[in-house]
């Protein structure tokens, strides 16, 4: 009778390793004291997001459980919570203002109400397309830096300003402000682009 799986070099057996224990342990004692933290300032974190009128439940809570998660299983080391989850979620935001295509202020609004389906989805492949041009024209004539902060700040409308905008960049609102003041001028201006809106209207 065998009492160990000698011939099949115990497939499935667990070992332990005290290195890698220990690191699981401090992963998440580091992820624990990220949840105390973040349950001691979940209403200041609330006040300010809402204060800057870009507060969204679902992805203030996607952002926590991510940020938790990348502790716990990274181990990553955070110097500074409230600077890290601000940014967090200003991301996800932006992510999911992508995912909704909020570059409506750029373009004409309809009321889908007032259209038929057919003529609805046509009208919404052109929207789609003049908004993916945009975008492609403001890449290949602005500075790259330029155009990362033109996207976020369309992306991020109305739930971002250019206040809010530099606390997650950086880069000073003034600069912000004259940066997309330029692009925006440069896009009402073209003329081809100025044609295709008024097919949307």
């Amino acid at each position: 009778m065998l009492l160990f799986n000698v011939s099949k070099g115990n497939k499935g057996k667990k070992y332990f390793s005290k290195k890698r224990d220990m690191s699981d342990v401090v992963f998440a004692e580091k992820a624990e004291a990220f949840n105390r933290w973040f349950a001691d300032n979940n209403k200041k974190l609330t006040q300010y997001l809402e204060v800057r009128r870009s507060y969204n439940c679902d992805v203030f809570n996607d952002s926590y459980l991510k940020m938790y998660e990348n502790i716990l299983f990274s181990g990553n080391k955070i110097e500074n919570y409230m600077h890290y989850f601000i940014r967090s979620y200003y991301t996800n935001l932006m992510a999911e203002g992508i995912k909704q295509n909020r570059y409506c202020e750029l373009l004409p609004n309809y009321d889908k109400s007032d259209v038929d389906s057919g003529y609805f989805r046509e009208i919404e492949a052109k929207q789609s397309k003049l908004e993916s041009d945009i975008m492609q024209y403001v890449y290949d004539n602005y500075d790259i830096r330029d155009f990362e902060l033109f996207k976020m700040y369309i992306s991020l409308k109305p739930a971002i300003n250019y206040t809010s905008l530099s606390e997650i960049t950086g880069v000073k609102a003034h600069n912000i402000q004259r940066a997309i003041s330029r692009i925006k001028k440069g896009v009402l201006a073209n003329k081809e682009f100025a044609e295709r809106r008024k097919e949307l209207v």
